[in-house]
């Protein structure tokens, strides 16, 4: 009776094989960290809905927006810890349970530079900002309307993880430009138009 010989992959066979997998890997990942981004800005978008609907009913609670940092007076750096301001939404009336923390803030990024806003170590929560006429003047810096604000403004970083604002005021995200594209995503609120300075 005659040996058959085993059958098996040749080593041609077994390396085209393997390239053929690396080949769809090389297409399936980037559209998988697409959807990534894709799901991380839909999060801060939806949490930052929840911020505003936070905000909104502090608000009609007490008749004032939650203070920034330049609102407070005398001045004090220790008022602009961001989390530390945004405290006020869940304690001792929770108008919203806990406050979530920005997805694409997950590193340290410098705030012009200064640490004053986001202290201690990463996550961080959406940045907060209060806009409105000051002590009547729109031209003076703080506090804003004797310490109640009457807009306020939510921000996260975006994909490319950086404050966009510049000198002409903050950069819009916009994934019609690429998912990783530059801008921040922002939500505005508040009572009444802003009065820009002269």
């Amino acid at each position: 009776m005659a040996q058959t010989k085993p059958k098996g992959f040749t080593l041609i066979e077994l390396l085209i094989v393997i390239a053929i997998i690396l080949i769809l890997i090389a297409i399936a990942l980037p559209n998988f960290l697409e959807a990534q981004v894709r799901a991380k800005v839909t999060k801060a978008q939806g949490e930052m809905r929840s911020l505003r609907t936070a905000i909104e009913a502090y608000q009609t609670q007490w008749r004032t927006y939650p203070a920034d940092g330049d609102d407070l007076s005398p001045f004090n750096p220790l008022n602009f810890d961001v989390y530390a301001r945004m405290l006020v939404l869940t304690s001792p009336i929770k108008h919203i349970e806990s406050l979530p923390y920005d997805p694409f803030h997950a590193e340290k990024v410098s705030f012009y530079g200064s640490d004053l806003l986001y202290p201690g170590e990463p996550p961080y929560t959406y940045s907060y900002n209060t806009f409105g006429t000051h002590d009547g003047d729109p031209s003076s810096f703080q506090p804003a309307n004797q310490g109640k604000p009457d807009n306020w403004g939510l921000t996260s970083l975006g994909p490319n993880m950086l404050f966009d604002a510049g000198v002409t005021g903050p950069v819009a995200y916009s994934p019609t430009n690429g998912s990783k594209s530059v801008g921040d995503i922002t939500v505005l609120g508040g009572r009444r138009t802003i009065v820009s300075p002269p």
